[in-house]
């Protein structure tokens, strides 16, 4: 599996991440960039590498986490 823009996902120690999009950065060239369930903003790679570990979750799931 590899990342795709606009779907969200859950590491297998509980960590989740929504995939926002691509950017050019100075350090890293094209990457992908996606929000954390920490609201924090981070680089995700392309390969099959970067997802290990990592399955696809649906958005009602992500959403649970910024509700009160």
């Amino acid at each position: 599996m590899i990342f795709e823009i606009g779907k969200f996902y859950r590491h297998s120690t509980g960590k989740q991440i929504a995939v926002l999009g691509e950017l050019e950065t100075t350090l890293y060239g094209k990457t992908l960039i996606a929000e954390t369930d920490s609201s924090h903003f981070i680089s995700v790679g392309r390969d099959e590498t970067s997802s290990e570990n990592f399955h696809e979750i649906s958005k009602d799931d992500w959403m649970k986490n910024f509700s009160k």
